[in-house]
């Protein structure tokens, strides 16, 4: 006889990273739940900034691909929620965005550098990223 399939989210634990879980603890989602869709990535409007998309982060994470601790995205997210009230499944992307800067914090590093503000950047963009990005 077939083993049967709960509808819970598959999840792979000898395969997922310390990480992974950390991010999920912090972030207080299920990154498992994540389907794919896409909707997420379709609605956000700083994608143009974005080394990889939404979905794409999520994706990673549930790989357990390190790749996504070095990505630009989480940084870039303005946590606009646009992602989240799209996503079919309920994940706040915005949350595993916000877990991913502060998991990097913790860790010594930093997504802000002087240098990478362009000029005429409004005053509470300045004041959002200083206080996103800076342990």
């Amino acid at each position: 006889m077939a083993d049967r399939i709960d509808s819970g989210t598959l999840r792979i634990p000898a395969r997922e990273p310390d990480f992974v879980r950390r991010v999920e603890e912090l972030s207080g989602e299920d990154v498992f739940a994540c389907y794919q869709c896409g909707k997420c990535s379709a609605g956000c409007p700083f994608t143009s900034g974005m080394d990889l998309l939404p979905a794409e982060v999520l994706r990673l994470l549930q790989l357990g691909d390190g790749r996504v601790l070095g990505a630009r995205s989480p940084w870039v997210c303005a946590s606009c929620l646009a992602c989240g009230v799209r996503c079919p499944k309920g994940v706040d992307i915005a949350k595993v965005m916000e877990a991913l800067r502060l998991f990097a914090l913790r860790r010594g590093e930093t997504g802000l550098r002087l240098g990478d503000i362009p000029p005429g950047v409004p005053q509470i963009a300045l004041v959002g990223a200083t206080r996103k990005l800076t342990p």
